[in-house]
C-alpha cells in the first residue's frame, strides 16, 4: 500500500496501491493543474491535464465550487485534490478521483472550523493514513480511512512532500507570529524525529518544496532576495540539495514564478509563471533553469501543476519519438536481443499508422489508457529471445 499526505490548517496522508514495480522506470505523463478558465466571472478554479507540450487540454472538475491543487498518485491512475468544504463559507477538504476525471470523492471530513487541504501522496508507506490540525501533518488511508496523527510541525504546515524513499517529509510552515508573511522550509523524519530547517531567509515567503524524482534535489518557492539576485522581491523558483545546501534560483526575472513539480525524468521543471499573483499561465524549464517555454495561454490564473509519473517496465535503451503529425508515438523505448531503435521506431509507428491494431509484425499489443495518454507495449517471444517496444500514445487536441 501506499499513502498520501496533505498540508495547510490540515495535513495528511493517503494509503495506494504501488506501481507495477518498485524500481520500474517512469514516462513523462500528463500535466494536471487548476485553472479559473472555466468560470466566466473567474472566482471558482477547475482541474484540468494536458500533454507535456501543452496540447490535449482535459477537463476534470465541473464542481461548482473551486477545486485545485492537484496531486497524481505513484500509479498515475488517481488525483488527490483540494475542494472547498461543503456547506461552509470558509475552509477545505481532500477529495480524489481518476485520471479520466470520473470517481469523484470526498476523503475527509473535518471539524468545523479547521481544513485538510493540499493533498500530496506518499511513495511508499504500509500503513492505512491520516488527515490533520492546526500544525500538524496527518496520514490517511487510500479512501480516507484510519485517519492519524503522524507529526508537529514548528508552524502552521503547507505543501508536505514525502521523500522518494519515504524516509523524510518536506514542508514549508508558517513562521511570522501573525498572517503569513515568513514562511521556511523544513524536513522531518517520517516518524516526526530528526526536525531540519533547509532553507529560511527571515522575513522571506519560503514555501512550496518538492522533491526530485532521485531524491536528491527538492525544488521550491521563494521571494527572497538572496545577494541582488531577486531586487524585486517577487516570487522565484529555486532549487538546492536535499540537505538543504547548495540553493540555487533558476529563474530571474520580474515576473512571479511559483509551484515547482518536477517531470518524472528528473530533467525538466513545470511551474506557473505570470506579471503578479492573480494571472499566470503553466510553463516548463530545464531542471537548471533553462529553455523556458510557456505551456498554456489563458487570460487569467492557470496554477499548481503537478506531473504524472506513468510506469514503465525495464528496458535497455531510449529512442526517441517516432515520427507523427498531430498523433503518434513518444518516448520509444526497446528492449531485447537483435532489436535496435531504428525498427522500435518503426514498429511504434506502424502500429499508430495502421490504427492501434491488437498485433502489429509479430507483436502482440496491450495499452493501458492513463487519462488521456496511452502506454503501449508490443512484445514478443519469451526468454532470451524476448522483444519489447513500450511508448506513449497522445493524440494532440483530445
Amino acid at each position: 500500500m501506499r499513502g498520501l499526505l496533505a498540508g495547510a490548517a490540515a495535513a495528511l496522508l493517503l494509503a495506494a496501491p504501488a506501481p507495477a514495480s518498485a524500481s520500474a522506470d517512469a514516462f513523462n505523463g500528463r500535466i494536471a493543474f487548476s485553472s479559473l478558465r472555466s468560470d466566466p466571472q473567474e472566482k471558482s478554479f477547475d482541474i484540468f491535464s494536458m500533454n507535456p507540450d501543452g496540447s490535449g487540454v482535459r477537463r476534470l472538475t465541473t464542481n461548482p465550487e473551486s477545486d485545485r491543487q492537484p496531486d497524481w498518485s505513484p500509479d498515475a491512475t488517481a488525483i488527490a485534490y483540494t475542494i472547498d468544504k461543503p456547506n461552509s463559507p470558509a475552509n477545505y477538504e481532500v477529495a480524489r478521483m481518476t485520471a479520466n476525471g470520473t470517481g469523484h470523492r470526498q476523503l475527509t471530513t473535518t471539524a468545523t472550523g479547521e481544513a485538510s487541504s493540499q493533498p500530496s501522496w506518499s511513495p511508499d508507506d504500509r500503513r492505512s493514513g491520516p488527515t490533520g490540525r492546526i500544525s500538524t501533518i496527518w496520514q490517511m488511508g487510500l479512501l480516507g480511512e484510519r485517519p492519524a496523527l503522524r507529526f508537529s510541525a514548528p508552524g502552521p504546515p503547507l505543501y508536505p512532500s514525502m521523500a522518494p524513499d519515504s524516509s523524510r517529509v518536506a514542508y514549508a510552515a508558517i513562521l511570522s507570529p501573525t498572517g503569513d508573511t515568513d514562511r521556511a522550509i523544513f524536513t522531518q523524519n517520517a516518524d516526526g524525529g530528526g526536525l531540519t530547517p533547509l532553507f529560511d531567509v527571515p522575513g522571506a515567503y519560503d514555501s512550496a518544496p518538492a522533491w526530485s524524482p532521485d531524491g536528491r534535489m527538492i525544488a521550491f518557492e521563494s521571494d527572497a532576495d538572496v545577494g541582488g539576485a531577486n531586487p524585486e522581491r517577487d516570487m522565484e523558483v529555486w532549487v538546492m540539495r536535499a540537505d538543504g545546501s547548495a540553493a540555487t534560483q533558476r529563474t530571474r526575472n520580474a515576473g512571479h514564478d511559483e509551484g515547482p513539480t518536477w517531470s518524472p525524468d528528473g530533467q525538466l521543471l513545470a511551474y506557473t509563471s505570470g506579471p503578479d499573483n492573480t494571472d499566470g499561465d503553466i510553463h516548463v524549464m530545464t531542471a537548471g533553469g533553462r529553455e523556458p517555454r510557456r505551456l498554456t495561454s489563458f487570460a487569467g490564473r492557470d496554477e499548481s501543476p503537478d506531473w504524472q509519473a506513468i510506469p514503465a517496465p525495464p528496458t535497455d535503451a531510449r529512442c526517441g519519438d517516432a515520427p507523427s503529425t498531430g498523433r503518434g508515438a513518444y518516448d520509444v523505448r526497446r528492449a531485447g536481443r537483435g532489436l535496435s531503435c531504428a525498427q522500435a521506431r518503426a514498429l511504434a509507428q506502424r502500429w499508430v499508422q495502421a490504427r492501434q491494431p491488437r498485433r502489429v509484425r509479430g507483436y502482440v499489443a496491450t495499452r493501458a489508457d492513463f487519462g488521456g495518454t496511452k502506454r503501449v507495449q508490443l512484445r514478443r517471444g519469451a526468454g532470451a529471445r524476448r522483444r519489447l517496444v513500450v511508448f506513449l500514445y497522445q493524440r494532440a487536441g483530445r
